[in-house]
């Protein structure tokens, strides 16, 4: 990680509707009794009673079958607030695509399932470098197919088109039925702010708050979800935030060169983030109800994944390449425009979940990359360092064997029955320095470490 980026990942939280409530035992934000008040009081008639359509209507008598007609209301109105009723589990999506050849690149996509979007103003993305506010692009608006939601969230998809605004409704579709039901926010420029934060190593971090859209009062209830998931993405990605490369020392001398990095990428991840970050956020909280992060690294496949952390979770190829390569070019980006392929990119993913009762804090990303390159230049280059190599040995050897020899031919009268004793003299001296050599430098990479 560079220095000049105070930690190596970002923070996810979320800004509450009240400000004055820190989300304690028995907290009132999330009493049922005040939530019921609250729809009482936005949906007066819907509260009443709901037609098949999910409109207001007052019953005013009943016909001779009324009984039953009023289970049959009663039934259509349980199916209604199936759907509408349920909440999902918080989850974080991270994806870090390493896409394009140009300065644009790479770019990552952040999705945040939100628990219950009612209770939250705000969420809140800190990142430890300086962001533009034209490099953030929203993809909920862009997200408007069941084939381009399927992609992202691989499952069935039951997409609602004909949500209105800045609202569309989406459930996954199993054996025939919906499930797991939540609202699509498409968010506008103005929903969007960049706050940039200097701290006292003079480093910079932004911090990205993204309003939530509510719903009109208006709004019928059956259209209403208790669940949201926003997207968007953010360009100009500084690499060095999230991985660090070497090299071998001595590449210039070799044909084929080994480029390692390590990437490290946490998300809320605590350890390490500068403690003033952290100051005066009393109204930010992390997600209370968070099972699942998924990260996913997209690179070139001709890395080799040598290492990975406990989360990782495997690798796959994307072999969608048409759904794949729209969804990259959702922001129009020219360095997306022109990557026409994915399919030779493979994708790494990393997911922390959490078990049945319990929930998750936070991900580690971590892995260790490796990819071999040689080109015509290294060879070439390798070639002359072999036969410079060779005449500057065979020079060092002669004017060592004349060194030697000279004062055997001063005192003998047969200087050749010494050659083969001159030779092992030569060889001994030279062992002996390269051992010295390979000490003193084995000496100074410990007092390193």
């Amino acid at each position: 990680m560079n220095k000049n980026h105070p930690f190596p990942g970002i923070l996810v939280r979320y800004k509450s509707l009240s400000s004055d409530c820190y989300h304690t035992k028995n907290c009132i934000c999330f009493s049922s009794d005040n939530e019921k008040t609250h729809e009482e009081e936005s949906h007066p008639a819907q509260n009443l009673a709901l037609n098949k359509e999910g409109e207001g209507e007052t019953p005013d008598k009943k016909d001779a079958n009324g009984e039953e007609k009023e289970k049959e209301k009663e039934k259509e109105k349980e199916k209604e607030k199936e759907l509408h009723e349920i909440y999902l589990d918080d989850e974080l999506h991270v994806n870090l695509w390493e896409i394009g050849n140009d300065s644009l690149s790479p770019f990552m996509d952040i999705g945040v399932m939100i628990h219950d979007h009612k209770l939250v103003e705000e969420v809140v993305i800190d990142l430890p470098w300086e962001v533009d506010r034209k490099d953030i692009v929203d993809l909920g608006v862009k997200l408007n197919s069941e084939k381009s939601v399927a992609a992202i969230f691989n499952e069935v998809v039951h997409y609602d088109s004909l949500a209105e605004g800045n609202f569309t409704n989406i459930s996954f579709r199993r054996n025939g039925k919906d499930k797991k039901p939540f609202c699509l926010f498409r968010l506008n420029p103005k929903s969007f702010e960049v706050e940039t934060i200097t701290l006292g190593d003079d480093s910079i971090c932004s911090r990205i708050l993204i309003k939530l859209p509510k719903y009109n009062a208006n709004a019928p209830v059956k259209d209403q979800r208790k669940s949201a998931y926003i997207r968007f993405r953010i360009k100009k990605i500084p690499s060095e935030v999230y991985t660090g490369r070497f090299k071998q020392i001595d590449k210039a001398l070799i044909s084929s060169i080994i480029d390692t990095r390590i990437i490290d990428f946490r998300i809320n991840v605590l350890r390490g983030v500068p403690e003033e970050l952290m100051h005066s956020n009393d109204n930010l909280s992390f997600p209370s109800n968070l099972k699942i992060i998924h990260c996913f690294l997209t690179t070139i496949r001709d890395e080799e994944c040598v290492s990975v952390s406990k989360y990782y979770n495997g690798y796959r190829s994307l072999v969608d390449e048409d759904i794949w390569n729209e969804y990259i070019k959702f922001d129009n980006s020219t360095m997306i425009k022109n990557e026409k392929t994915i399919n030779n990119h493979l994708g790494y993913q990393w997911t922390a979940k959490a078990e049945k009762d319990e929930f998750i804090k936070d991900l580690n990303v971590l892995g260790r990359f490796s990819k071999k390159t040689s080109n015509i230049w290294s060879i070439f280059r390798f070639v002359v360092v072999v036969i410079l190599l060779g005449a500057m040995g065979s020079g060092i050897w002669e004017t060592a064997g004349i060194i030697f020899s000279w004062p055997i031919n001063f005192f003998s009268e047969h200087p050749e029955n010494f050659k083969g004793v001159i030779n092992v003299i030569i060889l001994l001296l030279i062992s002996a320095a390269v051992y010295y050599i390979i000490r003193n430098h084995r000496k100074k990479e410990k007092q390193k470490t």
